[in-house]
């Protein structure tokens, strides 16, 4: 009898379960790794941004730092141009050696206030032609501790290492006369880089990479010490006592009026007062003429402080506070001819402002036909033996000038009543106050003049 045989099943029964289970553990993986992935692509999406926000950061760090380091060089040298002598490192020196920046890079016409760039900074586009290693473009540079600065007064500057880590901003300068360019004005132009580096500052300059270029240019105005040159050889807006010494007054200038005194008060004790016009005009009390009632008083306003407006162009603070001013405590140093001669000597074209009594005598010439003094006296002031070329300003009142067989080649100027009590020669000089105008004064910006790239 044949037994049938029942077949033998591919699995066990106990073993389905765990196919199941493995079958739902692969999808479980492939769900798993379609996530990692999806992430992955989300984390370097979101990395990529960050890198991209970390350049656009560091462009515009470096971006900024070369814009400052442009701004820095216009401030820069607006204070090199109203400082005194400098050194080929620019700095402030005593050695008479030395000029000033404004003497070693700008020529200023004093008969028309034309200013010009002197030749060691001019370009292929001026005359003469030069080439950027010819060309004296002072420099500063920052070395990761302190600023260097380069003021060549001809070939190129030299420029301090780079910092050993991070940027080095640095700047170059030079000063431009463009075409129809008007009477005490010049154009600054300022490159500015994160690195010291020759291209990258020089005019015409060029980009490097991984750095930071910025160009600025601004016009710059003279604001002069003396805007308008006095007609008289001397003025006084209120009295004028010349307590019977011989004070002489002369105005030989034929391009002024010819006056030779001018006074908002009374004269008197005038019975030796010697005065005379130009040459070959005849000699008379004609010479001497009242001011205008506008200087003498105006309502609401302190008359010496707005004569003082019309001499200068300025209010006094404003005046004394220009960055060309340089004031001198002669309540407590001791203003005498050495050490106005030491001080002009230092700081040619600045204005002088005593602040205190002035005695000046013996010696050599206070200022010069080329190099004037403007001075500002707030106090009594004594000459003796001595020839001063520039104008004299006195603010006391009364105020007081004696002395003795001294000359003032310019002219002087009285804010109050004048005692006098000397026998001083005030000669005006036309021209040597027509330096005093064009040359003498602060170089400040042009307010919206400037253009930045």
């Amino acid at each position: 009898m044949s037994k049938s045989l029942s077949p033998t099943p591919a699995f066990p029964p106990h073993s389905v379960g765990r196919v199941i289970r493995s079958e739902r553990g692969l999808a479980s993986l492939i769900v798993v790794s379609l996530l990692f992935f999806i992430i992955s692509l989300v984390a370097a999406y979101t990395n990529r941004n960050l890198i991209f926000e970390q350049r656009t950061s560091g462009n515009q760090y470096r971006a900024t730092q070369a814009f400052e380091a442009a701004e820095a060089g216009v401030e820069w040298a607006l204070a090199m141009l109203n400082n005194g002598r400098s050194t080929l490192a620019c700095n402030a020196t005593d050695d008479a050696t030395f000029t000033s920046f404004r003497q070693r890079y700008l020529s200023i016409d004093a008969e028309t206030g034309m200013v010009q760039p002197l030749a060691n900074q001019a370009t292929q586009s001026q005359a003469p032609p030069l080439s950027a290693i010819d060309a004296s473009w002072p420099s500063c540079s920052f070395d990761g501790t302190n600023w260097v600065c380069s003021c060549p007064t001809q070939g190129r500057a030299t420029l301090a290492a780079a910092a050993a880590t991070g940027t080095s901003p640095s700047f170059r300068m030079r000063f431009v006369q463009k075409p129809a360019g008007r009477q005490g004005t010049i154009w600054l132009e300022v490159n500015g880089c994160t690195r010291p580096d020759d291209a990258c500052l020089d005019f015409p300059a060029t980009s490097l990479q991984g750095e930071g270029r910025a160009r600025v240019e601004v016009l710059l105005a003279l604001k002069s010490a003396l805007p308008a040159i006095p007609t008289a050889a001397v003025t006084v807006r209120g009295d004028f006592n010349v307590n019977g010494v011989a004070f002489g007054v002369f105005n030989p200038s034929v391009v002024s009026s010819g006056f030779a005194l001018l006074t908002g008060g009374a004269l008197t004790n005038d019975g030796s007062l010697r005065f005379g016009g130009a040459a070959g005009a005849p000699v008379s009390r004609e010479a001497l003429v009242p001011l205008p009632a506008a200087f003498t008083a105006l309502a609401g306003i302190p008359s010496g402080d707005r004569f003082f407006s019309a001499v200068f162009g300025a209010e006094f603070e404003t005046y004394r506070d220009q960055p060309a001013t340089l004031l001198l405590p002669c309540a407590t140093l001791t203003c005498d001819a050495a050490l106005l001669r030491q001080v002009l000597g230092r700081n040619p074209g600045r204005i002088i402002w005593a602040q205190g009594p002035v005695a000046l005598s013996g010696g050599a010439d206070l200022g010069t036909a080329n190099q004037p003094v403007v001075l500002v006296v707030e106090g009594s002031l004594s000459l003796g033996n001595i020839t001063v070329n520039g104008l004299i300003y006195g603010r006391d009142q009364p105020w007081s000038l004696t002395g003795a067989n001294a000359v003032v080649r310019g002219a002087l100027v009285a804010e109050n009543n004048l005692q006098g009590g000397s026998t001083i020669d005030v000669v005006h000089d036309s021209q040597v106050l027509s330096v005093l105008r064009w040359q003498h004064g602060s170089f400040v910006r042009v307010p919206g003049a400037w253009r930045d790239y």
